[in-house]
């Protein structure tokens, strides 16, 4: 117990900076922002430390602890929202990024069923009016259903 009292007698600006980083080394193998925030509580602290030579480990502990709770819910509130504003992009979801695009009949459709192609592949599509476009025709595709792209004429 007494090399415990003793290492934490000696927090100082560095070891509050060494905590910071090895907090940070886990945000990067993470990526959850969630250690970000100890990581910063960290950082304030031993300017704290440094700042103040004479703050007891109880309070540095203390106002980490605060600090800790205050970034948290804080990062939490405003800029989780800001980070996960532009998350559907579409990139990678290849059926949300066929919508909306034009693509070619290869086969005559028959009541309403055919084939397109698309990129380097055809695929089954269905109109959604039961319209039978003919072959080399121009459709677009409004939705994709599994592996059947919805289209209706261009």
């Amino acid at each position: 117990m007494d090399v415990i009292i003793s290492l934490l007698e000696r927090l100082s600006l560095w070891a509050w900076w060494a905590l910071a980083g090895l907090f940070l080394i886990g945000e990067v193998l993470t990526g959850t922002t969630f250690l970000l925030w100890p990581a910063a509580a960290a950082f304030l602290t031993g300017i704290l430390a440094f700042g103040f030579l004479g703050v007891s480990w109880p309070v540095q502990l203390s106002v980490f602890a605060m600090l800790t709770l205050v970034l948290v819910w804080a990062g939490d509130r405003w800029v989780r929202p800001v980070l996960n504003r532009g998350k559907e992009t579409g990139l990678n979801d290849r059926a949300a990024r066929m919508v909306g695009q034009r693509v070619k009949v290869v086969s005559d459709f028959a009541t309403g069923r055919g084939r397109v192609h698309f990129d380097d592949g055809e695929w089954s599509a269905e109109t959604s009016d039961g319209s039978d476009p003919v072959r080399d025709s121009q459709v677009i595709i409004d939705e994709v259903r599994g592996v059947t792209l919805i289209v209706h004429p261009a």
